[in-house]
């Protein structure tokens, strides 16, 4: 019985967790003006940024504690993809984002994963323990979740050359997805 009763406790404090992270940044000011002051449209697949809108700069420290800015890779496609260790979406998406990298490292195409909230020490033995090597970021107080309004994660944005969100993904994506939003920064 009491077995039972401690199980239910940490499904309890589990949901608890996720509902406080998930509306954590909802409630937050994110009243983000796209660049191009143009209006904006929410749904479940849409944020405050749309798509052809300006990707907005961030700082962020990578693993090695150096400092990390998407303005560092003007003229190159970005993926940013914004996770976190337990979230289980998260971990279905990473071999395939890894496959993603290994194929492109050597291309115009950046992979920065941005982990939310989490130490470094769970990241690094996360990313050891699945030998992913594509670039991870840290976002502590995950300021730039806000600044990019995420309110679920997996979340993807692909930034063509230019700086311009051409896609954003909410959730999941298998390789063949991301291959195809890849696609659509050259076009």
């Amino acid at each position: 019985m009491k077995k039972v009763f401690f199980y239910l406790a940490i499904i309890l404090i589990f949901s608890i967790s996720i509902y406080t992270v998930t509306n954590y940044n909802k409630n937050k000011n994110t009243n983000i003006e796209s660049p191009n002051n143009a209006s904006t449209v929410q749904n479940s697949n849409t944020s405050k940024i749309l798509s052809k809108d300006k990707a907005l700069d961030f700082k962020l420290k990578d693993m090695n504690g150096k400092e990390v800015s998407l303005n560092d890779f003007k003229g190159k496609n970005v993926l940013i993809n914004f996770w976190a260790t337990w979230c289980p979406p998260c971990k279905a998406e990473m071999p395939d984002l890894e496959k993603l990298y290994e194929e492109n490292k050597n291309s115009d195409l950046v992979i920065l994963a941005v982990n939310l909230g989490e130490d470094k020490e769970t990241v690094k033995s996360f990313m050891d323990k699945n030998n992913y090597k594509f670039q991870v970021l840290l976002d502590s107080n995950q300021d730039v979740a806000v600044k990019y309004d995420i309110s679920s994660i997996p979340t993807s944005f692909f930034i063509n050359k230019e700086g311009a969100i051409v896609q954003k993904k909410v959730g999941e994506m298998n390789l063949q997805e991301m291959k195809n939003y890849v696609a659509s920064m050259k076009e």
